[in-house]
């Protein structure tokens, strides 16, 4: 049996079409972050099948992750971000199949995540960051610094580290690290996920052969600042975790990052209340 966890953040449009694709006889758990929206009561009147966790407070994604694995079921455990469309019928069946099919070591896979013009979303197969490509990430944010090299998208092979937004995983290897470290309220916790997986001796899959569409950030469109600034902190707290002492030379070059990008971005009210942001969470 398949459980599918999936979080929300004032995004019931998006979890409302993402419902609609899922396969009835999966076991569907919605944990919603005092949203506010209408998304508890939209989610328990269109889909009255599926289980909704009100939460009283927004208690970050990965807290809200754990708290709807607690009610999962399933011997399969797919972590699935709400603003995902699974574009064919079957898919989750077939990404089921073949994980069931693979040696006990690979505790996961994903499957091919792509934007909605149909290309791949890199992430979803990449590298673990460094102290190097954070701290490079600071001053050249698009460049793909976590990028698998030569990475041929469409084979099916074994990759370090996934995307968040589909984690298809044994639930009892889920069990077995606790699941998501909380301490990560947004952004990082798949990473880190990935990572302590690793450290156990298991491998996660990449399998093209599926794939889902992914639209992407449409919770963080909502409070951009908040999540501009959860990013660089989470980003902090990885470094923390695998690198001792390396956080504090890094959150130097966060700072002077930000404070070059406050004055070439000046009359931009937008991106200077994210810089703002950033800056006071580094404080």
């Amino acid at each position: 049996m398949l459980s599918i966890v999936i979080v929300t953040y004032r995004c019931k449009d998006d979890v409302l079409k993402c419902l609609d694709t899922l396969p009835t006889e999966a076991q569907v758990i919605v944990a919603d972050n005092a949203s506010g929206d209408g998304t508890v009561e939209a989610v328990r009147q269109q889909f009255p099948t599926v289980c909704v966790l009100a939460l009283d407070e927004n208690v970050g994604f990965a807290r809200a992750n754990n708290l709807a694995a607690k009610h999962a079921t399933g011997e399969f455990l797919l972590l699935l971000n709400p603003d995902t469309i699974i574009s064919e019928p079957g898919i989750l069946e077939r990404c089921v199949a073949y994980l069931s099919a693979q040696p006990s070591e690979v505790c996961g896979m994903t499957c091919r995540v792509e934007s909605p013009d149909g290309s791949l979303q890199w992430e979803c197969a990449r590298k673990f960051p460094t102290v190097e490509s954070e701290c490079a990430k600071a001053f050249f944010p698009y460049k793909r610094w976590d990028a698998i090299k030569n990475f041929n998208e469409t084979k099916e092979q074994v990759v370090p580290c996934v995307l968040g937004a589909f984690i298809l995983l044994r639930r009892a290897n889920w069990e077995l690290i606790s699941g998501f470290d909380e301490r990560f309220f947004l952004m990082y916790e798949d990473v880190d996920l990935c990572r302590r997986l690793s450290e156990r001796g298991w491998f996660l899959r990449y399998w093209p052969e599926a794939r889902i569409v992914h639209t992407g950030g449409q919770s963080w469109k909502t409070e951009k600042p908040r999540t501009y600034a959860n990013t660089h902190l989470s980003s902090l707290q990885y470094i923390q975790k695998y690198w001792p002492g390396s956080e504090r030379g890094v959150k130097f070059v966060f700072r002077l990052a930000l404070a070059l990008k406050k004055l070439a971005t000046r009359g931009d009210a937008s991106k200077q209340a994210m810089i703002a942001a950033a800056q006071e969470a580094l404080r």
